[in-house]
């Protein structure tokens, strides 16, 4: 699974997290769904229960993540390493936006625009495969930029701030979520994972000219807690274990993000928002 799939350039690392997508996993979230809906009604604008953004935060942290941008009908939305597109979809359903659903990967982009048309969405999400240093878009397409844990990955953050700066509309605005280290005194993990410190994601940000810069500590609201898209988690999870050999890379990469995420924790380790916006001229 590839929910928050890193957008960055020829990084091996990182592609062995999260390009690990396969025809057996994909039925298996398919399948994982056809048994809930047996039972119980998917989550209100969460129509696959979650399982689209597995390794994601709650839906309160993106509830709580919109409230800097404008995701109203008719806007146009840029979701950056989006994955399999869990976020855009649950984005279009809450506040009929148009969003474009931007991965590294082509195959993590073409199981997200397969899900999309299962649940309708085909005219309002699109994906499409690109990265954080070249977005495949015409100056000033997007008349808000919306990213989820994925710049932990980038390479060089000053150069994808400066193209999600090109991007984006003069006077409009972008919303981050990002784990990030306390301060620099903490340790780095390494290899793919590259979590800056707060203060690293707003210079970056200034740098490419973004105004009105702030942030705020989510990390309280970060940990899923509902009873449903848990038990779903749980019931996928199962499926997996079943359905694909213990050497799959699937659960290889899975049970790796599993093991970092434990270390990903306060105080060392913040999750925040960030926004900023393009100053009109």
């Amino acid at each position: 699974m590839c929910p928050r799939t890193a957008v960055v350039d020829a990084d091996g690392a990182v592609d062995a997290l999260y390009d690990v997508v396969s025809p057996a996993v994909e039925e298996t979230l398919l399948a994982t769904v056809r048994e809930l809906a047996l039972a119980t009604p998917a989550p209100r604008h969460d129509p696959f229960y979650g399982l689209d953004r597995i390794d994601g935060p709650s839906v309160r942290t993106l509830d709580r993540l919109t409230r800097h941008g404008d995701f109203r009908k008719y806007v146009s939305v840029l979701d950056v390493g989006a994955g399999l597109g869990g976020s855009a979809r649950w984005l279009a359903l809450r506040y009929g936006c148009r969003v474009v659903a931007l991965d590294a990967c082509a195959r993590v982009a073409a199981l997200g625009a397969r899900l999309s048309r299962r649940a309708g969405l085909a005219g309002r999400v699109q994906a499409l495969a690109g990265t954080f240093t070249a977005v495949p878009a015409r100056d000033g397409a997007f008349t808000q930029i919306w990213s989820v844990e994925a710049l932990q990955h980038a390479i060089d953050r000053r150069a994808a701030g400066a193209e999600l700066f090109r991007v984006l509309r003069p006077g409009c605005t972008l919303a981050l979520q990002e784990i990030v280290r306390a301060s620099e005194a903490i340790r780095a993990i390494g290899g793919p994972w590259r979590h800056g410190t707060v203060e690293e994601y707003l210079d970056a940000l200034g740098a490419a000219g973004f105004r009105n810069l702030s942030h705020e500590d989510v990390s309280a609201e970060r940990t899923e807690t509902s009873s449903v898209v848990l038990s779903a988690r749980a019931r996928f999870e199962r499926l997996l274990a079943a359905r694909l050999p213990i050497d799959d890379p699937w659960l290889r990469a899975y049970a790796e993000r599993r093991r970092v995420e434990a270390t990903l924790t306060p105080p060392e380790y913040r999750v925040v928002h960030v926004f900023a916006q393009r100053p009109s001229v």
